[in-house]
């Protein structure tokens, strides 16, 4: 079999990798320098600039099918291209794409959530993860409970990428403590921010700057409930499936732009009057490191 990329595939790499070069690595300053004074890494008004840019190169919805305007790319372009936007600190991607879950709404929530989000015009997050939770829905504390033709949830969400600048949110809550999880015990609502959670940032040593959410008394109609009751941890699995992937490649790309820079600095650095890269002991951990990427 030929693992060999496409033509095509190694065209759209070089243009990602241009773009990542000339229009973020530059930002990576002024964003260490902001201590995350904004939602998106970088000043709004350059954040709209880039994603015209974006636009204008074609990368708009590389995840979403032709049928809503996107470009469809599949798994494989997928990973590659988010190899290159992992080679920057500026925590920027190509929007125009849906979480994955989003296409399994009713016509009026697709309309109201999904054609928004592809279209740039609203920003979702999705709030699994807790304190005490990550991707092990049978330890969510978060619960909504029925109350007329609303549920009301109450409870806390952590590191939740997106969820500073989100105007709603895809949030898993217990439904019924009497079934198991996986079982039909979580179920997944689209909750607006102006229903009334609040989100705070959590501290992190990247560009990221993930989010805190809290949910009081937040109540919720009875038709904001994404696919049935108690089908949130199959809906959630699918999220997780793709962003585990996606989140993977990110890191091999940071990998290879901290190797590059490694080499960069052993060429650099003299010690003895030579160069550091020509010790044979840094030419063992620079090719070590080179292997271990090669090998994910």
């Amino acid at each position: 079999m030929d693992f060999s990329l496409t033509d095509e595939q190694k065209m759209i790499q070089q243009t990602v990798r241009r773009f990542v070069d000339r229009e973020l690595m530059p930002l990576e300053s002024e964003l260490l320098q902001s201590e995350g004074k904004y939602p998106t890494g970088v000043e709004p008004g350059l954040y709209q600039t880039l994603q015209m840019k974006a636009k204008e190169m074609g990368f708009w919805g590389i995840n979403t099918p032709e049928e809503y305007g996107g470009a469809n790319l599949g798994a494989v372009m997928s990973a590659l291209i988010a190899i290159e936007m992992g080679r920057t600190l500026v925590p920027f991607t190509f929007g125009g794409n849906a979480d994955n879950i989003l296409y399994h709404g009713n016509e009026q929530q697709k309309a109201e959530y999904l054609v928004p989000t592809i279209e740039g015009t609203r920003k979702s997050c999705f709030a699994l993860t807790e304190p005490g939770a990550g991707s092990d829905p049978s330890a969510i504390r978060t619960t909504a409970v029925k109350d007329g033709d609303h549920w009301v949830i109450n409870g806390q969400k952590v590191f939740i990428t997106g969820g500073n600048e989100a105007d709603f949110a895809m949030v898993f809550a217990v439904t019924d403590r009497s079934k198991p999880p996986q079982n039909g015990g979580v179920t997944c609502f689209l909750v607006d921010r102006s229903r009334g959670w609040t989100s705070r940032p959590v501290p992190t040593m990247g560009g990221w700057s993930p989010a805190e959410l809290f949910f009081e008394n937040v109540r919720v109609p009875e038709d904001h409930i994404l696919g049935e009751v108690g089908q949130g941890f199959s809906l959630g699995m699918q999220w997780i499936g793709q962003g585990r992937w996606l989140i993977a490649s990110r890191c091999v790309g940071t990998a290879e732009r901290l190797l590059q820079m490694a080499v960069d600095y052993a060429k650099q650095r003299v010690t003895f009057g030579q160069p550091i890269a020509d010790r044979q002991a840094i030419q063992w951990m620079i090719a070590d490191s080179a292997v271990e990427i090669q090998a994910t």
